[in-house]
């Protein structure tokens, strides 16, 4: 078969710079003016907790028959919603670097800025659900997921977050947590987490992330819970109890560690969710184990479907 010709590079036309004060950078694809605040606050939170800085995208599409470089684009929707994330950053005390470019396709515009802009930490919007059959999570995520090597948090938002439009500008500052809480004023929305685990490293890389997590909580509460086969009884509850122990040590939140015997995975977590009042379930994946599961049907995108409360996948940088 013919070589498929390389893809042409996205076109730059604007950007803006701040002080390189952090030590690594979090990427925040941002395109939808209805859910960029408060995707931009957990992405805050998450730069805060590690010291990193900002870099936002917006990507402005135009068809394969246009050239990126020489296409006469319309920015200032684009430049309205970076503009609005600087000056965030600004009242946080986070560097925030913005750019819009044109492109033909968004994931290979985002690849381009992983390598070029060395990007330590991928962090992006989700919908939750998918129109292109072959896909797991739509066209772009996908992409980014098979091909991106740095770590990528993937966010649906929940119903709550997704009609708290408010911006804090708070420079309240007390104790670390709720400092965090008031500063990012998510703090009504993220007190009580789920955490399904499957003991691969994925889902290790998902109890990492909770202090970050747990930072924006006045009063966290963790549910882990393990999928065993129903007729495995007596489970092996090691995994399960250590990564409780685990989770209580780094977070001094109180941890319940629940065994599920069921087969129906994503059914048992929407209803545990909901039994539990939950505001976010937090999924470990592995970029082979959402390939696969085309096979058996996509766990996480069901969940995000079937769930009213924030989704959060998480993928750890991939290995050569």
């Amino acid at each position: 078969s013919p070589l498929k010709p390389p893809p042409i590079p996205s076109y730059l036309v604007y950007q803006t710079r701040s002080p390189a004060t952090g030590k690594g950078r979090l990427l925040v694809p941002l395109s939808n003016p209805q859910t960029a605040d408060v995707l931009l606050r957990l992405a805050a939170a998450i730069a805060y907790e590690y010291n990193y800085e900002l870099e936002c995208l917006s990507v402005i599409v135009v068809p394969h028959s246009c050239s990126p470089a020489e296409t006469s684009v319309d920015i200032a929707e684009s430049r309205q919603l970076l503009e609005r994330a600087s000056s965030q950053g600004n009242a946080w005390g986070i560097s925030v670097h913005t750019q819009i470019r044109v492109a033909h396709n968004p994931a290979t515009t985002i690849l381009e800025i992983i390598r070029e802009r060395h990007i330590d930490l991928l962090y992006m919007g989700w919908q939750g659900q998918t129109s292109t059959p072959d896909r797991i999570f739509g066209n772009t995520v996908d992409i980014v997921i098979r091909q991106a090597p740095c770590p990528i948090i993937l966010v649906k938002l929940g119903k709550q977050l997704r009609h708290d439009n408010s911006i804090s500008s708070s420079s309240e500052v007390q104790t670390s947590n709720s400092a965090l809480a008031a500063l990012f004023s998510l703090s009504t929305n993220f007190n009580r987490l789920l955490v399904p685990i499957a003991g691969g490293p994925n889902a290790h890389y998902g109890l990492q992330l909770l202090p970050m997590f747990i930072s924006l909580s006045r009063q966290p509460e963790i549910y882990l819970c393990q999928f065993f086969d129903p007729n495995s009884h007596p489970a092996d509850l090691s995994i399960l109890q250590n990564s409780a122990r685990f989770v209580e040590q780094h977070t001094n939140a109180p941890v319940t560690a629940i065994p599920l015997y069921s087969d129906a995975v994503a059914a048992t977590v929407i209803d545990l969710a909901v039994n539990k009042q939950c505001d976010a379930i937090i999924l470990g994946a592995s970029r082979e184990g959402l390939l696969q599961q085309k096979i058996q049907g996509n766990i996480p995108e069901a969940i995000a479907r079937g769930s009213d409360c924030t989704v959060i996948v998480v993928r750890q940088a991939l290995s050569d």
